[in-house]
């Protein structure tokens, strides 16, 4: 489920060093507006979401899936999964299984140029589930790895009001933050995104994939904040996975 947003700004391109000016500028327009007094950022939380939805990325670049990519496994999604099975003679389940995935990741590493180039949209960074929009966050910042040729990390801001948090006529809103690049670009902006969790309200990483200590980013992220989110809908292997999180908590 999601929040229907009321939209202060639209998704705006902005280079990496312009994102906290670009946000002020934001909240600029509405401090000397009518609507001044009613919109309002509440001093709550700040959250950075890494989303890096893999299998439709990999399903998109192999001809399986034109849908966006957003993390939801509905409908065309399970249709593409059980495509990609059928075609590469695996157990048709319609659930990306460790057996699936790694399927999918050896296609696209030997399809090289005769691949499709990743056109779908991509709807990570631009929503907000209930379950986080019921707690008012001040500031989510997206991190959205990619596919493809390493290039460097872009960037987005946004600012959207929950609709149901009009609290006596006032909206609570939120400014998010989007950064998309490779997994090796977006490991070397981690100084970048811990300057961009508010040092003056809990910061929480809601990291939607396997744990890695290993990978750089998870390890900047992990020194930098108050709490660890990790959810097993999305392990491929959860047991496996699950086992790997309790090590890295006997760990510290």
């Amino acid at each position: 489920m999601t929040t229907p947003l009321v939209t202060l700004q639209k998704p705006k391109d902005v280079s990496l060093d312009e994102i906290e000016a670009e946000l002020k500028e934001i909240w600029a327009q509405y401090k000397g507006g009518s609507v001044a007094s009613s919109v309002m950022q509440p001093d709550t939380f700040c959250m950075v979401v890494y989303e890096p939805e893999e299998f439709q990325q990999l399903l998109a670049t192999l001809g399986f899936y034109d849908g966006p990519i957003d993390g939801i496994h509905g409908p065309r999604t399970r249709v593409a999964v059980q495509s990609a099975q059928r075609q590469y003679d695996l157990r048709v389940t319609g659930r990306v299984d460790p057996e699936t995935l790694r399927c999918l990741r050896d296609e696209v590493s030997k399809g090289g140029s005769a691949l499709n180039q990743l056109k779908n949209e991509d709807g990570r960074g631009f929503s907000i589930s209930d379950a986080v929009g019921d707690q008012n966050p001040r500031r989510i910042v997206t991190l959205c790895p990619t596919l493809g040729e390493d290039t460097g990390v872009t960037a987005q801001v946004s600012a959207y009001c929950p609709v149901q948090k009009n609290i006596g006529g006032n909206l609570l809103c939120c400014e998010y933050i989007t950064l998309r690049g490779t997994k090796q670009a977006l490991d070397r902006v981690g100084d970048l995104v811990t300057s961009l969790m508010m040092p003056d309200l809990p910061k929480f990483v809601w990291w939607k994939a396997t744990p890695n200590p290993e990978q750089e980013l998870f390890k900047t992220l992990a020194a930098n904040c108050n709490c660890i989110v990790v959810d097993s809908s999305y392990f491929s292997d959860a047991e496996a996975e699950l086992l790997k999180i309790h090590d890295l908590q006997g760990n510290g």
